[in-house]
């Protein structure tokens, strides 16, 4: 594994840490914070043009890693981060009521504290 791959390694098990202490100890202040976001309505828009984006950047990164870079396995880490991501956004725009946002919290902080470990496992295995 090369020096960027470790770097960005280190960078997913930070942000991934970090976008999941929130989500799982302060679920309902960061939902009831996310729901005042959202209701105002070019928030919903923007932040389903974003999960559009990221979509779209994930399928073109995911094509990429097929058909040239497959034997490079932080690449799959890239793209699992980058799904999270893009079903962060989408759920948020799909359902933006408070119980739902508390659920998808809950559920993405498990999630990412799952991606920064699995992430921590594969630096030291390699």
């Amino acid at each position: 594994m090369g020096k960027f791959a470790e770097i960005y390694l280190w960078f997913v098990i930070v942000m991934a840490a970090l976008a999941a202490l929130p989500r799982l100890f302060l679920t309902r202040r960061l939902a009831e914070l996310q729901q005042a976001k959202l209701m105002k309505k070019a928030s919903i828009a923007r932040t389903r043009k974003m999960s559009l984006f990221f979509l779209l950047g994930t399928v073109v990164f995911g094509v990429l890693y097929f058909l040239f870079w497959r034997q490079e396995v932080w690449l799959e880490v890239a793209i699992v981060f980058s799904v999270l991501s893009t079903a962060e956004f989408f759920l948020q725009a799909r359902f933006p009521t408070l119980d739902s946002l508390i659920f998808q919290n809950r559920l993405l902080g498990i999630l990412y504290l799952g991606l920064s470990i699995g992430s921590y496992v594969l630096l030291k295995r390699t």
